[in-house]
Parts: C-alpha cells; structure tokens; sequence
C-alpha cells in the first residue's frame, strides 16, 4: 500500500457523498484503508483497495450481498466506485468491537464467546454462493498453490454442494456488541467451496496467531483452547460434525504459509519470524501424513 497521503473527502466526492465533519482512520485491514465517517449525525465506513484489486472489491459486494440476503449481520454497501485507479466501497459501520478485544476485557466467556462465534461460521455456510464467487478465478483448492498430492487429495475429499466460504473468519473480524456477535466483517477473500476449508483456515489461525500478547502466555492459552472448544461446539450445534479433516488442515498450513512468508520484516508484526512458519509448516505436514498426501 502506497504511504502517499490520502483525503478521503475526495474520494467521498467521487462517490457523491456530502462532505463529512470527520473521517478517522482505522487501524486493521492489511489489504485495504479503512475509515470511520460522519457526516450530518450519520456514522459509515469508507474502504479503498489497491488499483490491482477491483475484481476483489467487486466479489466483497456480491458476497455481502449473498449474506444479507440470508439474515447475516454485515456492512450494507451505500455506494461503489473507482478513484483515482482504486476501486472504493462505500458502507454502513457497524456497531460493536472486534471479538478480539472482547476476549481480552471478558476471558471468563472465552467459551461462551467461542460457541457464538461456531454458530454464526455455521450460519456463513448455510448460504449459497453467488454466481460471481462460483467463478472466481482463484478457487479455494488453488489458493493454498498445492502440489499435485495435496490437490488430488482435496479433490478426492471434497464433496458438493458448494457453500458460501468467507476464509478469513478470526476474532478481527467478528464483531461484538452487547456481549453478541454484531458484525462479520472483511469477505474480500470469499469463496465458494467445502465448508470444511472454512473450518481449517479458522482452526489456524486460532491455533497460530497471536490471542492477548498483554497475559501471561498461560493464561492466553488457557483463554484460546476454551475459545476453540466453544466454536467447535457452536459449529456443531448448527451444521453437525465435521469429518475428513485432515487434508484440510494440510491445505489451511499451506494458504498460512503462502500468506504470511511475504510479509515477514513487517514492523506491526513482530510476532511473525521464521521459527513461527516453521511450526505452521511442522503442523501441516503432519495433517498431509495423516491424510496420505505427504509430498514425494
């Protein structure tokens, strides 16, 4: 993301919107700026993309679509357009803070909070994809660039139908209002797929990123695995078990991997190194054993 100096009152202007009393910036959204508006009373969010990303916008409109459609809590879009090269959503702000930071001010309902968070995943793969999303270019198989093994192995898993996939469901991204979930934010990575990739590409990123780097490394363990048991349980609830998931898991260590490796020096993450992809790589290699793809 290019670090010359932006004024979202212009990029307001393009979209038609009134000038607004204050637009804040938000701190999150690694592919993306984000801001806070006000304008006349009125709280919305302005979110704009790097210029290579007008396909990706457009697919985070037809998913927010697909899920509002369904009764999901997520940001109505007011308005969509390109500035200067960039593609700009503009949308409604939704109420709440991020399920993150609720943990680490309620830890004592890290399971309850879990079980919320299992049930509205659920939900998400209650929903039929678009039809922009069951084109996409990128599908979720390909996404991780596996080897032949790991791509044979996942074909030979996966059954239909497809399901909505947001594949970036973390606690960031969930908010939390009123000890509810509010909002599920940030579909830019919405597929259509199994829903078990859903479930694996959450799995790690619970398991590997950072929770409450503030407590003491016990207590934010402690906080994690009653959080991830309250998912699973939550999950289950809904859409019953979930079997087979070894190759998933295999394919969820690899997207980590592909991911997070380009954005290792980053000064915002001091947690990412070597040794922590070597422990993601360590994890996924031993689901591909156990599902009887490990690379020749």
């Amino acid at each position: 993301m290019s670090n010359e100096p932006l004024d979202p009152t212009d990029i307001l202007d393009t979209l038609g919107v009134v000038r607004p009393a204050r637009a804040i910036p938000v701190s999150g959204g690694a592919d993306t700026l984000i801001w806070r508006v006000e304008v006349a009373g009125q709280v919305s969010a302005l979110r704009l993309f790097r210029p290579e990303q007008v396909t990706v916008a457009q697919r985070e409109v037809a998913a927010l679509a697909a899920a509002s459609s369904a009764g999901l809590p997520v940001p109505r879009v007011y308005a969509e357009g390109i500035w200067c090269g960039r593609p700009v959503l503009h949308m409604s702000w939704m109420p709440g803070r991020p399920l993150r930071d609720e943990l680490q001010a309620n830890p004592l309902r890290a399971h309850a909070l879990g079980v919320q968070f299992g049930r509205a995943q659920a939900a998400v793969h209650a929903i039929l994809p678009p039809a922009t999303l069951l084109a996409h270019p990128s599908p979720w198989i390909a996404w991780a660039n596996p080897d032949d093994a790991l791509r044979d192995c996942l074909r030979a898993a996966s059954r239909g139908p497809d399901v909505l996939l947001h594949l970036d469901f973390h606690p960031m991204n969930v908010l939390v209002a009123d000890g509810r979930i509010s909002a599920v934010l940030d579909w830019a990575n919405a597929r259509a797929g199994d829903p078990r990739a859903d479930l694996a590409r959450t799995a790690s990123i619970l398991r590997f990123a950072p929770l409450d780097p503030g407590v003491p490394k016990p207590l934010e363990n402690l906080v994690r695995r009653l959080f991830i048991a309250g998912w699973r349980r939550g999950y289950r609830e809904v859409a019953g078990p979930m079997g087979g998931m070894a190759p998933f898991y295999a394919w969820a260590g690899a997207v980590m991997i592909r991911d997070l490796t380009p954005r290792l020096e980053r000064p915002d993450l001091a947690w990412l190194d070597d040794q922590f992809l070597e422990r993601v790589r360590q994890w996924a290699d031993g689901w591909r054993e156990r599902a009887g793809c490990a690379a020749s």
